[in-house]
């Protein structure tokens, strides 16, 4: 019989077990095999209960099994925000009677028959066992209609169990903006911003351009009664910053005949000198662009003076943060900062020249997972060395268990020269002024209390 290289087999088991990949070695654009899933508990994130607290006037209905609704009725606790929120759930009984269609009808009815007032706008989610069963949902919202002539009924999704092959979050956002008013006039001079949990920062340079147009502006962060929400509908165009949420364009374009237009979140000057572009012709702004080469500077100088406070300290950035990470670690790396750790499942394919550019300059970069079961084991370290580490994003803070993060979830409504600007503050502020990272993010779905909180002003 063999002997055994116990020493061997424990490398071995130590592979398979550890999830890290260096760039240089990694699969484009997905390094990760899909999997059992884990959840941080970074929980910044927005979920699908909180993403619909966005319409204003609007009530939440879920129809699921218990195990499914234990999460999203803590969601609505801990947000403040039950009294938009109710839930209807059904057993096995309901599956062996066949009856799933009279009571999601009767559930919703006596919901709404309970209320002082009818809500302007319902968001009934059904959930994976529903479609499974193939149930008649067409017969379950013509009869609400008619029974409710004054509420308008959105259909909405919980279905994780298609996430290998339909995103949960682009059904989420496509779904939202089915709600605004097709029958409104259209407006040459209106425009949606859609897709994003925060107000696009109105310093941003697109605004400029916006303005010098004279837009009218609209995007959900921002607007305060469902009438409002409605009249987006009046909109000729849609601009969208993240590329999950092309599919609520391409249905808006299909639907309503609106302009799609995508100005991805990059951090590379000629790429949002070329937004500007696409924005303008889309609008029809016909004077001439404004000159950006001094704010251009102004945003490299922040990053060079960030880069100097910052010498110290290796870089961890998470694809929870920011929707192009990739394109952010190469800016930050051409600034002199140490890059040294991206957290992502996989990567947007629009980010391979960004992501070919650091493997030849910056093959030691750490790839890990966010989601990956092997991360629940991960020691929360910085996996690249023994250096301190400033986290942008909650995640990679987790991750990494340091005390110096940023942080931003999705953007945080930051775009362009005037975003970087603003991130090169927050980076060095993450550095000067360490932060008790468990407090901060367990909140959930950050800033959508605030938000709430708003809508009842």
């Amino acid at each position: 019989m063999p002997l055994i290289d116990l020493h061997a087999h424990g490398k071995e088991k130590k592979k398979k077990t550890d999830p890290q990949v260096r760039i240089q070695d990694a699969k484009f654009p997905s390094p990760f095999e899909a999997g059992l899933v884990y959840s941080s508990p970074a929980r910044g994130t927005w979920t699908i209960a909180h993403t619909s607290m966005l319409i204003p006037g609007s009530h939440q209905i879920f129809v699921c099994p218990s195990c499914c609704l234990r999460g999203v009725v803590l969601s609505a606790e801990e947000m403040g925000a039950m009294e938009r929120f109710s839930m209807l759930e059904f057993t096995d009984d309901h599956i062996l009677r066949g009856d799933l269609e009279d009571m999601i009808i009767e559930g919703v009815s006596e919901i709404l028959g309970e209320m002082d007032a009818l809500p302007t706008c319902v968001l009934l989610y059904t959930s994976c066992v529903q479609h499974f069963l193939n149930i008649d949902l067409h017969l379950v919202y013509r009869s609400l209609a008619e029974k409710f002539p004054e509420v308008d009924f959105i259909d909405c999704y919980m279905l994780p169990t298609m996430r290998q092959h339909f995103s949960p979050e682009k059904m989420q956002w496509r779904q939202l903006y089915r709600g605004i008013d097709a029958s409104i006039p259209r407006n040459p001079r209106a425009v949606n911003l859609i897709g994003s949990y925060y107000e696009i920062d109105p310093e941003s340079e697109i605004f400029d351009i916006l303005r010098g147009a004279g837009m009218t502006v609209r995007q959900l962060p921002t607007i305060g009664t469902y009438e409002e929400y409605r009249r987006m509908g009046e909109a000729e165009a849609n601009v969208y910053f993240n590329p999950i949420v092309s599919y609520a364009a391409e249905d808006l374009a299909k639907r309503l005949q609106m302009k799609p237009v995508y100005l991805p979140a990059v951090y590379e000057t000629k790429a949002l000198l070329d937004n500007e572009k696409r924005l303008a012709e889309a609008i029809g702004f016909t004077g001439p662009l404004p000159d950006r080469r001094a704010l251009a500077a102004e945003a490299g100088q922040a990053f060079d003076a960030a880069a100097r406070v910052l010498r110290d300290f290796d870089i961890a950035i998470d694809a929870s943060a920011v929707t192009r990470p990739v394109s952010l670690a190469k800016r930050l790396f051409l600034h002199g900062f140490r890059v040294r750790i991206l957290y992502a499942d996989a990567f947007s394919p629009e980010e391979k020249e960004d992501f070919e550019y650091l493997r030849a300059r910056v093959p030691e970069i750490c790839i890990l997972p966010m989601t990956d079961w092997r991360m629940r084991a991960a020691e929360r370290r910085n996996p690249a060395g023994g250096r301190n580490v400033l986290a942008i994003g909650q995640k990679a803070a987790y991750f990494t268990g340091t005390k110096y993060f940023v942080n931003l979830v999705e953007n945080g409504g930051l775009y362009g020269f005037r975003g970087m600007i603003r991130l090169a503050k927050q980076m060095t502020e993450g550095a000067l002024h360490p932060k008790e990272v468990r407090e901060l993010i367990s909140e959930k779905a950050l800033g959508c209390r605030e938000q709430c909180e708003r809508m009842r002003i």
